[in-house]
């Protein structure tokens, strides 16, 4: 059952709302976004997807999101945020593990937070978990140990999209190093990137708002990480530059990776993808229609849900084992769990005829809500098996 908690400012126009897609468990999970034209139907939309993302891990967690009616590039923005972080004060102490979502920022929420009382915007794991602050505080502060160029916090959603893309690609059939067109080069999309450089994977094209380049041999990825976040992908590899960012959709790979914005695909370029796998990673990044067009083409899909799954599993991961881990031990975690994840997700859907999506679904579904149980360690594929009862 949904439950919406409303927040208004009449004084400075601001509206929101925490979206709580259950009242059962102990902890809600979800991050915090800054969106004109924000609503509460939305909100509460994504909370059921964070829920799914709880769930296909087996986490005593469920979901939630929350967000304010508001132009995070506006005069007013931090004002407007800082009240807002006012009004989940209680939440955020005893129910609400918050993160950052669109418009807002992982440091800036924890400062807001910290200004008003609230140790982290993740406090609320403490209760779940039955810590001592000195517990919660050290494993919280693995997130920012750097792990190569970036901290923990900073690669972990971004790993375990690369991860779940690799997992497709072997399960479509992909023999030595893994291909991949990557769209997006923003936060996720270089996250993934510096995964798959770890990993030896051939990265032969990159797309973002301003254009696309392609290399089949691949691209330069050492280069293009050690530039700086923001910089147009054209730029990084001028001689590589296609005549338009949707050429990335033409190029011939193992998998394609949407890290960035809904809709990537549309029916027309489905019909002629040249990638037997695709692994989504941003919100909606496929249409259920598109992901439905190029099932019936053959192409494996690793859901939304499926790919976006880092921040859970990085979770599950800091708070789940008995000692607090290393950085180094989160990220080798979740790659494994995606791994073994994507590796369920088409056995289930070959043994029922169902889509990924459909299997997804079907994951979700064995997932149960104890409300006296710890919200993290109980994953199934962490366990020395990996496999689901």
């Amino acid at each position: 059952m949904t439950q919406i908690l409303s927040y208004e400012d009449s004084a400075h126009g601001v509206r929101g709302w925490l979206a709580y897609d259950s009242t059962s468990g102990s902890l809600a999970a979800g991050g915090c976004r800054m969106q004109p034209g924000l609503n509460p139907d939305e909100l509460s939309a994504l909370a059921s997807a964070m829920t799914l993302k709880q769930q296909v891990l087996g986490l005593n967690v469920t979901g939630a999101k929350c967000g304010i009616d508001y132009d995070p590039r506006a005069p007013g923005a931090q004002q407007a945020l800082d009240g807002f972080l006012s009004f989940l004060h209680d939440e955020l102490h005893h129910r609400f593990s918050m993160g950052s979502d669109m418009g807002t920022r992982w440091d800036n929420l924890q400062q807001l937070a910290a200004a008003r009382g609230i140790p982290s915007i993740k406090y609320a794991v403490k209760k779940a978990q039955h810590l001592t602050d000195e517990e919660f505080f050290t494993r919280m502060a693995r997130l920012d140990d750097r792990v190569g160029m970036l901290t923990l916090s900073q690669r972990r959603a971004g790993h375990v999209l690369a991860h779940a893309a690799i997992g497709g690609a072997r399960a479509a059939g992909a023999a030595g190093p893994v291909r991949v067109a990557l769209q997006g080069f923003g936060t996720l999309g270089r996250a993934a990137a510096h995964a798959f450089l770890d990993d030896g994977v051939r990265v032969v094209a990159i797309a973002d708002e301003h254009g696309c380049v392609a290399d089949a041999r691949g691209l330069d990825l050492a280069r293009m990480l050690h530039s700086r976040p923001g910089t147009p992908v054209p730029q990084l590899a001028p001689e590589h530059v296609q005549p338009t960012r949707e050429s990335l959709l033409a190029v011939p790979a193992d998998v394609l990776v949407l890290a960035a914005g809904a809709d990537a695909v549309d029916a027309e370029s489905a019909a002629g993808l040249p990638c037997p796998a695709v692994a989504v990673g941003a919100n909606y990044g496929l249409s259920e229609t598109t992901e439905q067009a190029l099932h019936l083409r053959g192409v494996l899909v690793v859901p939304d849900f499926i790919g976006g799954i880092g921040g859970s599993a990085s979770m599950e991961l800091l708070f789940g084992p008995d000692r607090p881990p290393t950085a180094e031990q989160v990220l080798a975690g979740s790659a494994r769990l995606a791994r073994r994840l994507v590796d369920d997700l088409f056995t289930t859907a070959r043994q029922h005829a169902d889509t990924p999506r459909q299997a997804a679904l079907r994951l979700a579904a064995r997932a149960k809500i104890d409300a006296d149980a710890p919200a993290y360690g109980h994953c199934p594929y962490l366990t020395t098996s990996g496999a689901r009862a």
